[in-house]
């Protein structure tokens, strides 16, 4: 693993402060916090619904957390019993050292926590860098993947490096900078100021992913063989939407891949069309 990932220790305090703040000022549904152990360290999960219910893990993106679903987590909990998984290395309340996406550890920390919680087979939301972990796990764990819905996916197109130089330089331009940063990610998507200030805090305080994520190949991504569901921005500024849905549409043959017009990288309004999708995979 990498050294931490704040910072200074005072940021990952102003961090965890207002990540705790946002989850109890969050009313419905209610949710429980659950801390487990695991050879990399703490992993923080938020636990909503019925235990009698599938599960279902939710998996957030990079320079994010759980808090990330509080919003969407009513659209499933009449059908799932939920895990929203704080990434390692993320800015949430898991373990603060990073994961290296080359080593064995990037995918076995993620299955070791569907061990602890009981989860032998779930279905999956993911973001971004989720969406990563969440195909890394189909990929060597096809058994534990009923059915994915990826909102933006990683690792299946080059990611655009140009955007990184770009991000970096307007952290150095303090809310200027910020300003322009949140216009290239957004887009047009209109986000609430909550969320908005809790991202400036993160850029002051946390240092973002650099390695390269790697691509997976041709023969890995034939394995995941389940309902997959694919969301993606057309004015994405990080990612390659049309690249990673030609070869999602090449490659898989349970796939539903939706490219959004006029989208960039965060995507907060097909929560009924992932509803739909996964409850219509329950019966299978």
């Amino acid at each position: 693993m990498t050294s931490s990932v704040y910072k200074t220790d005072e940021g990952r305090s102003i961090i965890e402060a207002n990540y705790q703040k946002l989850l109890s000022d969050h009313l419905e549904p209610r949710f429980e916090q659950i801390f487990i152990s695991t050879q990399i360290g703490k992993i923080h999960i938020l636990k909503f619904g019925s235990n009698s219910n599938p599960p279902l893990v939710m998996l957030h993106g990079s320079m994010s957390n759980s808090a990330t679903w509080l919003g969407t987590a009513s659209f499933f909990t009449n059908n799932f019993c939920i895990y929203c998984i704080d990434i390692p290395g993320e800015p949430g309340l898991s373990e603060p050292h990073r994961v290296s996406l080359n080593s064995q550890n990037s995918s076995a920390w993620l299955k070791e926590v569907l061990d602890k919680i009981g989860v032998k087979k779930c279905f999956i939301v993911s973001m971004s860098l989720g969406s990563w972990y969440a195909m890394k796990l189909s990929i060597e764990n096809p058994e534990r993947v009923c059915a994915l819905s990826m909102i933006t996916a990683c690792g299946i197109a080059p990611q655009k490096i140009s955007f990184i130089f770009k991000a970096i330089l307007y952290l150095m331009l303090g809310k200027f900078g910020q300003n322009m940063l949140n216009k290239a990610v957004y887009h047009n998507t209109q986000v609430s100021p909550q969320a908005l200030l809790f991202q400036s805090i993160v850029s002051k305080h946390f240092s973002p992913v650099t390695e390269i994520v790697p691509i997976f190949t041709d023969d890995q991504l034939r394995k995941m063989t389940h309902p997959t569901q694919y969301f993606g921005g057309d004015h994405d500024a990080l990612l390659n939407t049309q690249r990673t849905a030609e070869r999602l549409n090449n490659l898989l043959a349970d796939i539903e891949v939706n490219v959004l017009k006029d989208t960039g990288h965060v995507i907060i309004d097909q929560f009924n069309k992932i509803e739909s999708f996964l409850t219509s995979k329950l019966s299978q």
